[in-house]
């Protein structure tokens, strides 16, 4: 099954095993990019991995 490239808050707490909270306040605390759009947000794969991969470092 191929991979997506862009998330939701709630597929990507699913897919990289976090909680969604916790995925969220990540988000709140700006702590990679997102794209937002109304009042969805979308987080790309590419940027979380590299975020969990350097420890929540920029």
């Amino acid at each position: 099954m191929e991979q997506k490239l862009i998330l939701t808050i709630r597929e990507t707490a699913k897919e990289f095993n976090f909680p969604e909270f916790a995925v969220r306040t990540l988000v709140k605390r700006k702590a990679f990019p997102v794209i937002r759009v109304g009042t969805r947000t979308y987080i790309t794969r590419e940027i979380f991995e590299n975020f969990v991969r350097s420890g929540g470092e920029r």
